[in-house]
């Protein structure tokens, strides 16, 4: 069922069950108005044939019972202390009267009652010697017959009142829906190749609005998704049909030419460089889109580690593997401080890469400056190299997965996977990454870690 329907049902329903409600509530009140004030009228003829009946020493004349009978199929009894009945009017039936109703009678005083479609009021009458009981019982006919007007009339009301409700049920929900239908054709618009375009946020304050606004920051994630998946597609495919041309370009040439060992073992050694490389990207690669899987990352558990670990154990990978570049460490004096909760492995790798990075493309006889600091509300690595540097046009895509600057390329084989590795694992540690460049050249990465927030996954 559409939403239009259902807001239309609900609406209808409840204004038409509050008319509904208060047309009983009208018929109800005015029917207890009525009888209320038939039975003043029976209490007021009750206590005029009482008078009339004494003051004329207990008879009543033919013109007395004339002048008395002014209500519709009306009778009027007096009953003495003995409970017998000493005056009778009218021929139309009354209440059968009983020795226990009439005790009931001089004890309240007044008891009003109905019967068939008549009602009656019972009074007990108390003059000099005189101790009577009136029993005046007649037919509300007017009373009858205007109610039933009433009746009619709100059952005509409630009838045209049900087709205005809808009516106006259906305009309600056409109009509070607009902004909902504005936003569903705002919506078609957009596709993977419009996805730069925004939805309006109105006034700003309501629902829509926020809604509207949510959406747009939806689309944002969304947009940058598609852009980076696009350049990471371009960039992939460049990157590994390289190594795989030049590695079928070898073998090749080698089956061709290659005669002696040691040109087959030369050809065997470039095939296992290009092969390490397919399998350095293919790792990078993998460890990046898993940790770009929300819950695979959900399964990674955060410790309390001082962070100088992960930093020595980082700079001993790279020592290894550059033992020809000065590495210089400084740490704070108090280094029990420095503990936060990490995935000590992970971070590792982040440091790690970034010192690679430092090495790889600074001089051999250039320092590697690699620091740890306390700072506001957190800790913070640097690692600062002497190298070649980072073009300023450049950095809006330095993380970004497989990109690398011309510089690099031209100076070192890599696949542009690191950075990217590196900021996506600063997040989940809820930190950040930056990079400032000096003014001749070097660059020097600084990575912020908060104090004791958790991570975020």
């Amino acid at each position: 069922m559409l939403i239009r329907t259902r807001l239309t049902l609900f609406f209808a329903g409840l204004m038409l069950g509050l008319l509904v409600l208060l047309s009983v509530g009208i018929y109800v009140f005015d029917k207890q108005s009525q009888e209320k004030l038939f039975y003043q009228r029976l209490q007021r003829k009750a206590e005029a044939t009482a008078e009339v009946y004494v003051r004329k020493h207990r008879r009543l004349e033919e013109t007395d019972k004339i002048l008395l009978l002014t209500q519709e199929k009306q009778h009027e009894a007096i009953y003495d202390e003995a409970n017998q009945i000493i005056y009778s009017s009218g021929r139309y039936k009354y209440y059968p009267v009983t020795a226990r109703f009439l005790n009931r009678i001089r004890t309240k005083r007044e008891v009003t009652f109905s019967f068939e479609d008549k009602q009656g009021i019972g009074k007990f009458f108390q003059k000099g010697d005189d101790r009577l009981i009136i029993i005046v019982t007649a037919e509300d006919t007017f009373g009858h017959q205007r109610l039933e007007a009433l009746k009619n009339n709100l059952l005509v009301v409630n009838i045209l009142g049900a087709g205005l409700v809808i009516a106006l049920a259906w305009l309600f929900s056409d109009r509070s829906l607009q902004p909902v239908q504005h936003l569903l054709d705002d919506i078609r618009q957009l596709s993977l190749v419009n996805l730069h375009g925004r939805l309006p946020t109105g006034n700003g304050r309501d629902e829509m609005a926020s809604l509207s606004s949510q959406f747009n920051h939806l689309l944002d994630r969304l947009d940058e998704t598609v852009r980076q998946n696009q350049t990471f597609v371009t960039n992939a495919s460049h990157e590994l049909r390289t190594p795989l041309a030049n590695l079928l370009g070898t073998l090749q040439v080698s089956l061709t030419y290659d005669q002696q060992p040691d040109m087959i073992k030369a050809t065997l050694q470039s095939s296992v460089e290009e092969v390490q490389a397919l399998i350095r990207l293919t790792n990078d690669l993998l460890l990046l889109a898993e940790l770009g899987v929300e819950n695979q990352v959900q399964t990674l558990s955060f410790d309390d580690f001082l962070l100088v670990e992960p930093l020595l154990d980082a700079v001993q990978m790279v020592r290894r593997q550059y033992p020809q570049y000065p590495i210089e460490v400084t740490l704070p004096d108090d280094i029990d401080c420095c503990q936060v909760p990490i995935h000590a492995d992970l971070m590792v790798i982040a440091l790690s890469n970034l010192m690679d990075n430092a090495c790889k493309y600074s001089a051999p006889d250039q320092p590697v400056k690699v620091a740890l600091q306390s700072v506001e509300q957190g800790f913070e690595y640097t690692i600062q190299d002497y190298g070649i540097g980072i073009p300023a046009k450049a950095l809006p895509h330095l993380f970004t997965p497989l990109f690398r600057a011309e510089n690099a390329r031209q100076v070192q084989k890599g696949n542009g996977v690191g950075l990217a590795l590196v900021q996506r694992i600063v997040q989940l540690h809820g930190g950040t990454v930056k990079v400032e460049l000096t003014a001749e050249t070097g660059t020097t990465f600084l990575v912020w870690l908060p104090a004791r927030n958790k991570a975020i996954i």
